[in-house]
């Protein structure tokens, strides 16, 4: 095992905020996994397999619920059947079974694009399927998603703990602008890779593309879209708060700022997961509309958005030299992009994984074995029916389940930014999701936008409204 030196720091990090409490220890965690192209493990037995300062982190979180009766009571609720945790439990145990037996069980029944050592490094090859670190490594990564998803939950059943999960995740949003930031500045000052000290893993960084003229944004990601999935989430989780007048004197500009970086980083994932948001976020609106009360700021949105969107079409297409501009960044981003090398193979990932998920006869090949360019094909490539089912069934309970939920505004209008986050997050994913990861973020929101009100806490709040309404204005 090797130690780097962001590795040592993230210990020091995390012995300090298992000292100090959840209070510093979540924004600690949160604002980490922006820290994606960071390692601060290597381990050489395993192929040279990245330990992320998130993960390192996630331990030194989990490690101190473990300690705690009430967090692991608390934890515990979201296991219950038929909650979503049970279901996220349930597919995170397939996943790794399947991971360690289909492999072997079904190895040479079919080929795979599967991450393997090649004469110029790291690549991803068609082989027969067998066992590979990636087997290991993705379990061990779904497995952390299932502890993040757990970890949150246990916060964000306390007010207090909501509270710190929120101000993270705002925090998060910010520094993920300020990394955009430089990234842009650096490279157009010609300072070069300023962040590079942050991009010591060892797997392929395009930190340096460029689009008709453009620089992709890559903040402290190793790649443009991975960046755009971030930031759509951190979007969306603002947007949401904004307009419920959420500390809107900050989530508006956050929110405002990120769609702008969604906008210059000429990612199609980008793309796909801010405009998805907008439209369902726009009909929900328009829904609310119909059924009962709304705050004044959606109803602006509602009828706002319309005619902001037809005054901008208007103006770019009576402006011919920044019509041709935004048409052929969007040719490049989009269209032109799945007929690019890259786009072809990311289409034939995707077929092979059908056609791995047919040869498994619905098995699916093992977590980690299959490489795919959408989340769902990825899920039925790796993990088969069983795992797609479950899967789905902690999605479906994620975006429609309402019992126990809190009755107050600040709690409700936080998981239901929540929701929207992990919303505009699944929707990148589909678009170019490798895979049944999706990432340490989705599940801080899933967390959050899953759990309930303590009981305690819930009879309390009903005879002390003065209570309440000071946890409202949190």
């Amino acid at each position: 095992m090797q130690i780097e030196v962001i590795g040592a720091i993230a210990m020091l990090c995390g012995l300090i905020g298992w000292l100090a409490g959840q209070r510093v220890a979540i924004p600690v965690f949160v604002v980490s996994t922006l820290l994606s192209a960071a390692a601060a493990l290597i381990l050489p037995s395993l192929g040279g397999a990245n330990i992320q300062p998130a993960h390192l982190l996630l331990g030194f979180l989990a490690l101190a619920a473990v300690m705690s009766r009430g967090a692991l009571r608390r934890a515990g609720v979201a296991l219950v059947f038929p909650g979503p945790g049970f279901w996220l439990l349930l597919t995170a145990a397939y996943a790794t079974l399947s991971a360690l037996f289909l492999p072997r069980i079904l190895a040479g029944s079919t080929y795979v694009y599967a991450i393997a050592r090649t004469e110029l490094g790291p690549g991803i090859v068609s082989t027969p399927l067998g066992p590979t670190s990636g087997n290991i490594t993705q379990s061990i990564y779904f497995l952390g998603d299932v502890i993040c998803f757990l970890l949150f939950y246990e916060a964000a059943s306390r007010p207090d703990g909501l509270k710190t999960a929120v101000d993270a995740v705002i925090a998060a949003t910010a520094i993920n602008l300020c990394f955009a930031a430089i990234d842009l500045g650096s490279y157009w000052t010609g300072l070069g890779d300023v962040l590079a000290f942050l991009r010591n893993a060892n797997y392929r960084m395009l930190d340096d593309s460029v689009v008709l003229g453009l620089k992709r944004i890559v903040g402290s990601f190793p790649e443009a879209s991975t960046f755009a999935y971030f930031t759509a989430g951190f979007f969306a989780f603002c947007t949401s708060l904004c307009l419920d007048g959420i500390r809107w004197r900050l989530t508006a500009p956050l929110a405002l700022s990120s769609l702008l970086a969604l906008t210059f980083s000429t990612s199609s994932t980008g793309y796909a997961a801010a405009s998805g948001f907008i439209a369902l976020f726009f009909v929900a609106g328009l829904a609310r509309v119909f059924v009962g009360p709304i705050r004044k700021a959606t109803l602006i949105m509602v009828a706002v958005l319309p005619l902001f969107v037809g005054l901008g079409l208007t103006v770019l297409r009576l402006d011919t030299p920044l019509w041709r501009t935004v048409s052929d960044v969007v040719d490049a981003t989009i269209f032109d992009k799945m007929s690019s090398s890259s786009g072809v193979e990311r289409e034939k990932w995707s077929a092979q994984a059908l056609v791995n998920f047919a040869d498994t006869h619905g098995l699916g090949a093992g977590a980690g074995s299959v490489r795919a360019s959408s989340f769902p094909i990825a899920v039925l490539g790796n993990i088969g029916v069983f795992g797609a089912l479950t899967y789905g069934v902690f999605l479906l309970q994620l975006f429609v389940r309402r019992r126990d939920q809190w009755r107050h505004a600040f709690p409700a209008a936080c998981q239901r930014a929540a929701r929207w986050a992990c919303l505009a997050q699944l929707i990148g994913a589909s678009v170019a999701g490798s895979f049944i990861d999706l990432g340490l973020p989705f599940f801080v929101f899933a967390g959050l936008a899953c759990a309930g009100p303590e009981p305690v806490r819930v009879a309390r709040a009903q005879h002390q409204p003065a209570a309440a309404a000071v946890s409202e204005g949190l």
